[in-house]
């Protein structure tokens, strides 16, 4: 497991493709988008948190490295709700969709399971952000003020670190650990495709 294979993994190249697709100078399709990376992003920390509670003692590098991402992740929510809100619209307009919910609840199971599993979640949204959020960013900014794309800039700048140092605790994991580790990442990715799918369909025709 390697940089370039995760960037580049086929349900990766599939999801860039959908994702670069979509109608982004809609305003209601990316306030939506906005919305829901709110809901997940809300839970981030305390995935994070949950992992490390629940790591064993013996596991220090795991355990510091969730603490220490925690601090990283801290208030990436908000930052969505307020570009939100210079977008003149507000959280209540846009509910959390099923799929989203989907995407990061069954994390706090595959947690008690293994805590190296959210490494699967992680890698999937990090990898993502490293493949297009830079270039989405300067995309978004011939439509938006700068002040409604901070979550975007912010991920772009921020995550191509994440991903290293996600590979890095991967392998230290055993190989069964590693195999449920890829089915978090192809599930993530997965879960991903659905969420743009039913804000598409949410979408006025006008």
């Amino acid at each position: 497991m390697n940089l370039k294979n995760i960037l580049h993994h086929e349900k990766m190249n599939n999801l860039v493709e959908n994702f670069r697709s979509q109608p982004w100078n809609n305003k209601f399709f990316y306030s939506h988008w906005l919305a829901q990376s709110y809901y997940y992003t809300t839970y981030s920390t305390r995935m994070l948190a949950y992992a490390a509670g629940w790591t064993q003692s013996s596991d220090q590098s795991y355990y510091r490295r969730s603490l220490v991402h925690i601090s990283e992740e801290q208030g990436h929510d908000l930052i969505a709700l307020n570009d939100l809100k210079n977008l003149g619209e507000t959280i209540q307009n846009f509910p959390e969709l099923a799929t989203t919910r989907s995407m990061w609840e069954c994390q706090f199971y595959k947690i008690q399971k293994d805590p190296a599993n959210l490494l699967g979640y992680i890698l999937a949204l990090e990898a993502f952000a490293v493949r297009t959020l830079k270039e989405f960013n300067q995309e978004l900014l011939k439509t938006y003020s700068d002040n409604s794309t901070r979550f975007v800039k912010v991920h772009a700048d921020d995550d191509p670190d994440h991903v290293e140092e996600a590979l890095v605790q991967i392998q230290k994991c055993n190989p069964e650990q590693q195999k449920n580790i890829m089915l978090s990442f192809e599930q993530t990715i997965t879960m991903y495709q659905f969420i743009l799918q039913e804000i598409n369909q949410q979408r006025p025709e006008n």
